[in-house]
């Protein structure tokens, strides 16, 4: 049984990005995905409730994939060549893992 519950908020950066759950239903219709990552401030990520209540690796899969949305934009990675990819993605990851309100989520979903 999870204990930690999706904070409602992660912190990477200047970035403050807002996690809401909305119902499977509903996202399915509006994107035809799990998740979403709305790239305009105020920064937010849908995710499908389903998913996030089971937990467990489509859980992580569904929330890592959008953070990584969040990195692409933060680091304006459009045009940029690999290893500037590579390392900024390095940089958000290790942000992500251990120093974000996401942290003990990810942990407890592991």
């Amino acid at each position: 049984m999870k204990k930690v519950k999706l904070p409602k908020k992660v912190t990477i950066g200047a970035f403050e990005v807002e996690l809401i759950t909305i119902p499977h239903d509903i996202s399915y219709e509006v994107s035809e995905a799990q998740g979403a990552f709305v790239g305009k401030p105020p920064y937010k990520i849908y995710l499908d409730e389903d998913i996030i209540l089971r937990g467990g690796a489509d859980a992580l899969n569904v929330v890592i994939h959008e953070m990584l949305h969040v990195g692409y934009y933060q680091y304006l990675l459009k045009e940029k060549e690999e290893e500037t990819v590579v390392n900024s993605y390095g940089n958000f990851i290790t942000e992500l893992l251990t120093r974000s309100e996401l942290k003990a989520w990810i942990i407890d979903n592991m």
